[in-house]
């Protein structure tokens, strides 16, 4: 019983956020595109996406599904102009993630720009996942070059327990070309809910903890390797070890 009126209660949420999402795609960023100029849409966009994906957070927090601990929130809510690399246990990793740290865009997987409820909102301001090299470099550079944060998920899905991790290197070539430091976010709940095996409406009998950790934060200095594809490799193994 207690598993069912949860799994209601987050179905609930999700329809909340779903619903968040084309109110804001659909009416909020029309007006804004009416009176601002592209610089300030972009910003606009970014707090508006923020403020109401920490609400779902707060939500889901105050229905006991899921709690957040975070003891560098202070850290977080100061960065600016930084490549954020987490591992990604979850379905809401990169809500949590954007509700904690504000000035965030993200690169997220292709299908959620056809998602009826968000994709107005996802097309606005975050980079796809099928991007070609060239302009997924440029875009990060300039969202970088303007104080912004890209939040990365580099194993490009869900991370599954047990399974062999490979990290896209995509964001590697974007700290060379960017030359912006590199924070690593360890990210753990527990129990696990909304993995890639469990369905989205699964979020247990219990609270799940959530536990947010940011690492040393890791940024290339040339030295004496100069192939790109090596230097690339070594960033994506040191992420590595600090994440897993």
């Amino acid at each position: 019983m207690i598993k069912f009126v949860r799994s209601i209660l987050c179905v609930f949420c999700f329809f909340v956020f779903g619903l968040g999402g084309l109110v804001i795609g659909s009416a909020i960023f029309p007006i804004i595109l009416l009176f601002y100029n592209s610089d300030k849409q972009r910003k606009i966009f970014v707090n508006t996406v923020h403020i109401s994906w920490r609400a779902f957070v707060w939500l889901m927090c105050v229905l006991r599904l899921i709690s957040i601990n975070c003891q560098s929130r202070t850290k977080l809510k100061n960065l600016r102009g930084t490549i954020v690399i987490a591992n990604h246990p979850s379905l809401i990793d990169v809500v949590i993630l954007v509700s904690i740290i504000p000035n965030s865009v993200c690169v997220v997987k292709s299908s959620l720009f056809r998602n009826f409820f968000i994709r107005r909102v996802i097309r606005k301001i975050y980079l796809s996942n099928t991007m070609n090299p060239g302009e997924f470099i440029n875009s990060g550079i300039d969202a970088l070059s303007h104080g912004y944060n890209i939040v990365i998920f580099p194993e490009g899905t869900r991370t599954v327990a047990g399974r062999p991790v490979h990290l896209h290197r995509g964001f590697a070539y974007l700290q060379m070309a960017s030359s912006a430091d590199i924070l690593p976010i360890n990210i753990k709940n527990n129990p696990p809910v909304l993995g890639k095996t469990q369905k989205w409406w699964d979020v247990g009998v219990k609270v799940s903890k959530y536990e947010i950790t940011p690492c040393s934060p890791i940024c290339y200095k040339p030295g004496k390797i100069k192939n790109r594809r090596d230097i690339a490799l070594g960033i994506t193994r040191t992420v590595k070890k600090s994440l897993f």
